[in-house]
């Protein structure tokens, strides 16, 4: 091997601007790679587990709730890979994992926590049931969750604005867009449906001959079409505690229409009839859809489309398409404006913190290496040298199909210091001959000799010490864990390949940068 690279040191020396600009070449070449790669802020979580989350909607009650959860129920359990189903039906189940926040509970709400024989398994199942059984009811959404790490929804886009239909019309022409792409699925908002109510306008000039105010007819309309609390009683613990009360409530289960408000009777204290006056004799009585609620958020209203990715489909292409979506079809009203969320802003909140992290530390560094080699070129070319670790983990992570993400960054910061510590070995070697000799002027000849002899003797050494880390993250790699994987790829490929960049391109740039 020593032998082997004796040779192409030699090459590199006789074609110093050829290797130089080969390298340079390569990394740019290599960045080509990025756009072709997964991107995810936080990994999937690899679990014998997965969620199962069914929705109806607004207004459904526990018995219809059940005949779908059942019936989801009765298909899975007949499959050999669960080996178990926890429902919770009508209610949410325990934060059985850091990451994963259950949904708020109700009678149009179901969920089952299903355990699997495996990780692949919870993979395949998912694959298999998620297009068969996530809209196969019609009044409801089963929906598939794998676990993972990140906190928040895949894709998410707020609309403000003091408007409501303005705030509607927008959203659903979103929505529209988004129903079309294959990769997305569950494409809604976070409003629920309107529900229809009954206006009542009291005419100002009829109500006041008779008397009857908005309290009045809001109390007489309550007391006959709503539930009606006619008292208490007072129960004694058993067990010497303080007493406690017990509402007396009559119970209102008549099915009313919109031609029996529009004749409830109301009394008026300024007639001496014992007849009611009718409501609609003193009242505009109208139907109208109202919201169910009403969002806001940082005190503004505000809708939020979200939507979540389909099997193996990643944010990065999709976020783009839909960016084109927003500026060249849809016409955002006046006074609405939109904002992205989900994890595209927690990549945003989270990346710059990490990336003035790794600012501040290469500051550091670079003082601590213009004290040591007291020479700014040698400074510069060591903290330039650090994109030599760009070629091989881009590469490894191609090749692997891993997704560039936070705990491939961990990997790359590993790098760092490899590289670090590889182009440091070679050059104080290189520095140390130029000092043993005893002239007072520095030759090229002899600048040449001393960064030739180091990559000559100092390639062993990095050769080894590079090896073995790689080796050691093998156990990663072969474990193929989504959340250790990526980082072992990275050390792996990335080692390797500025391994070859370091012990070829470095003596040649050393060389050239001290003889200017």
């Amino acid at each position: 091997m020593q032998r082997t690279y004796d040779h192409v040191l030699d090459w590199t020396f006789s074609h110093p601007w050829l290797t130089i600009s080969g390298g340079i070449g390569v990394i740019l070449l290599s960045c080509l790679i990025l756009p072709t790669l997964k991107i995810r802020l936080f990994p999937y979580a690899d679990r014998d587990q997965f969620a199962v989350e069914i929705f109806l909607p607004d207004g459904k009650g526990m018995a219809e709730t059940t005949v779908v959860a059942d019936s989801v129920r009765h298909v899975l359990q007949n499959d050999e890979r669960i080996t178990g189903i926890t429902s919770f039906i009508g209610c949410s189940s325990p934060r059985f994992m850091d990451a994963y926040a259950p949904q708020m509970a109700g009678k149009n709400y179901a969920q089952f926590i299903v355990n699997t024989e495996s990780d692949k398994a919870t993979l395949d199942l998912l694959a298999q049931y998620q297009p068969l059984l996530s809209e196969a009811f019609p009044n409801a959404y089963v929906k598939f969750k794998r676990l993972d790490y990140l906190e928040v929804n895949e894709l998410e886009y707020r609309f403000y604005g003091d408007n409501l239909d303005s705030l509607h019309t927008v959203a659903e022409r979103l929505m529209e867009r988004m129903r079309q792409m294959p990769e997305l699925e569950w494409v809604h908002t976070d409003y629920l449906q309107p529900y229809p109510i009954i206006n009542v306008e009291l005419d100002p000039v009829k109500s006041a001959q008779l008397g009857i105010t908005r309290t009045t007819a809001a109390l007489a309309l309550s007391a006959t079409s709503s539930d009606l609390r006619v008292g208490q009683i007072w129960e004694r613990s058993s067990l010497g505690a303080d007493d406690y009360e017990l509402p007396i409530v009559v119970r209102d289960n008549s099915d009313m229409t919109y031609s029996d408000i529009e004749n409830l009777g109301i009394n008026s204290p300024f007639t001496f009839s014992p007849l009611p006056v009718p409501l609609r004799q003193i009242a505009k009585v109208s139907p109208q859809w109202s919201e169910s609620r009403i969002l806001h958020r940082g005190g503004e209203r505000c809708i939020t489309v979200t939507a979540q990715f389909a099997q193996g489909v990643y944010t990065s292409p999709v976020e783009q398409r839909i960016a084109e979506i927003m500026q060249e079809e849809i016409d955002i009203p006046q006074g609405v404006r939109c904002e992205v969320g989900g994890e595209i802003e927690y990549g945003d909140e989270a990346l710059p913190q990490i990336f003035w992290g790794i600012v501040i530390a290469m500051i550091i560094v670079f003082f601590f290496l213009l004290f040591n080699f007291k020479k700014y070129g040698i400074t510069l070319v060591c903290m330039a040298a650090l994109g030599l670790m760009i070629p091989g983990a881009l590469i490894g992570l191609g090749l692997m199909d891993r997704a560039l993400g936070l705990t491939s960054i961990f990997g790359l910061i590993t790098l760092m210091g490899m590289i670090m510590r590889n182009e440091i070995l070679i050059f104080e070697h290189a520095n140390n001959l130029i000092k043993s000799e005893e002239s007072f002027t520095l030759h090229s000849s002899l600048v040449k000799q001393a960064a030739y002899d180091a990559g000559k003797r100092r390639m062993v050494p990095i050769f080894l010490t590079t090896a073995t880390t790689a080796v050691g993250v093998v156990p990663m790699i072969i474990a193929q864990s989504s959340f250790w994987m990526p980082v072992g790829v990275t050390i792996f490929a990335g080692g390797i390949g500025s391994l070859i960049m370091v012990v070829t391109m470095l003596p040649v740039v050393y060389w050239k940068v001290s003889t200017k």
